[in-house]
């Protein structure tokens, strides 16, 4: 064999293995670029300061707070407030903080009177009118609330009332604001349908510790998904669903350091499970929630500041376009929570068959995955009472990874698959981002 033809056959070898090199790069980056595309942003059409609907900033609020307090925590909304409520809407009012007002009669349907409200429409729609009126001028109101609360489905006077009432609001506002209405913890898919063909911000009481489920937090995406059960079968493409949490009641002391992660699983599950806002009960520092009550507001406040501060987590769960291009698999710990649904709580406004005690399974951990803006975002929730571990795998080479609450870089392993693991009630958020 000639040394010219050796020459050449090294040249040749050459050439092939460097083609083949910018194959698999061009191949390499093509993935990433696709997997990294930008996708649809429906934020970008709203106002970059509305409350959700209506802008693009997540309505974070809670029941009879301190909006000086808690505007300036993270928060976005001044929740209700119960009684006289004028004062605090005119303060509200006065130094621009969005705010939510309640409209509806100060009535109580007879739960044990055999005879049925007897519903003066006429009169009922004149005083709604006058309510409205009443407010033509405040610009700050965000969403309208619906009084009384826990209007029960199988009562056609309290149906009818509602129908009424979101009837002339809509009527009458011109800016087209949503209407809410507290629903109480036991409200399933099937009870709470009724109730969303009317209103669009659709929740129900999520206080998973004052309702028994402090050691079945699954239970927090039970509650989301039969809120949004209910819009797809009220057909209601405009209405969203909430997650109404807890800040009620101190635990034993001994779980005291346990809150922070109480409130982060449920308010980054709630969020993963398809919640579009959150309205805490509540804010105000009650007797029962003495030696606790900064315990929760400062877990609370936190996760308020990572969805609507700098980072902007809120609307990769608003606007996110949901996407399953990540692998995540359970390697240990508990696959599945079973769950007993049904409950003593709000006995007046519940119905037996929704207070029935009766099991379902549910998965003890919950994954989502989004893409918004130039980044793909995981979260992951660990729901059992253990720790759970997992894999994670499916990015394209070249990626980087950063943890999506604090920023900080996560070195990505050798091999294409991440190893993490999450302990009870653990929460998770990865950014992916093109390296190349």
């Amino acid at each position: 064999m000639s040394d010219a033809f050796v020459r050449s056959w090294r040249r040749t070898g050459l050439a092939l293995g460097l083609l083949w090199l910018a194959a698999t790069v061009g191949r390499s980056a093509a993935v990433s670029d696709a997997f990294y595309a930008l996708p649809p942003n429906p934020g970008e059409r709203l106002p970059a300061t509305g409350i959700y609907p209506q802008g693009r900033t997540l309505g974070f609020m809670g029941y009879s707070g301190d909006p000086a307090r808690d505007l300036t925590n993270g928060f976005t909304v001044a929740g209700p407030v119960y009684g006289n409520q004028l004062p605090y809407l005119l303060r509200c009012e006065s130094n621009g903080w969005p705010s939510v007002a309640h409209i509806g009669l100060p009535i109580t349907f007879a739960d044990k009177n055999p005879a049925r409200y007897q519903l003066d429409e006429p009169s009922l729609r004149r005083e709604i009118l006058r309510q409205m009126q009443a407010f033509s001028t405040f610009r700050q109101i965000a969403w309208w609330g619906i009084r009384p609360e826990e209007l029960r489905p199988w009562r056609r006077d309290e149906m009818n009332y509602l129908r009424i009432v979101c009837e002339v609001i809509r009527q009458n506002d011109p800016r087209h604001r949503p209407l809410y209405l507290y629903n109480p913890n036991h409200r399933d898919a099937a009870s709470l349908t009724p109730v969303a063909r009317y209103v669009d911000a659709v929740g129900k009481g999520c206080y998973v510790n004052s309702v028994g489920r402090k050691r079945d937090r699954a239970w927090v995406r039970w509650s989301v998904e039969q809120e949004t059960g209910a819009i797809r079968a009220a057909s209601r493409t405009n209405a969203f669903p909430l997650l109404n949490p807890e800040l009620c009641a101190d635990p034993a002391p001994a779980e005291d350091r346990e809150i922070r992660g109480w409130v982060r699983h449920d308010v980054y599950l709630g969020l993963a499970s398809g919640a579009k806002g959150v309205v805490i009960w509540s804010l105000y520092p009650r007797p029962a929630v003495h030696r606790t009550w900064k315990l929760w507001y400062d877990a609370y406040a936190e996760c308020a500041r990572e969805l609507n501060g700098p980072r902007g987590l809120s609307r990769v769960f608003l606007f996110g376009e949901r996407r399953s291009g990540l692998k995540v698999s359970l390697v240990k710990g508990d696959r599945n929570a079973q769950v007993t649904l049904g409950g003593e709580a709000e006995p007046t406004t519940t119905s037996e068959q929704e207070r029935a005690a009766r099991k379902v399974q549910l998965p003890a951990w919950t994954s989502a995955e989004f893409a918004f803006g130039d980044s793909r975002w995981l979260f992951l929730i660990n729901s059992a009472n253990s720790p759970a571990g997992f894999s994670i795998s499916g990015w394209p080479q070249g990626s980087r990874a950063e943890d999506a609450f604090s920023g900080r870089p996560i070195p990505l392993e050798t091999g294409g698959v991440q190893s993490m693991s999450l302990p009870a009630y653990g929460v998770v958020g990865i950014r992916f981002r093109n390296g190349r």
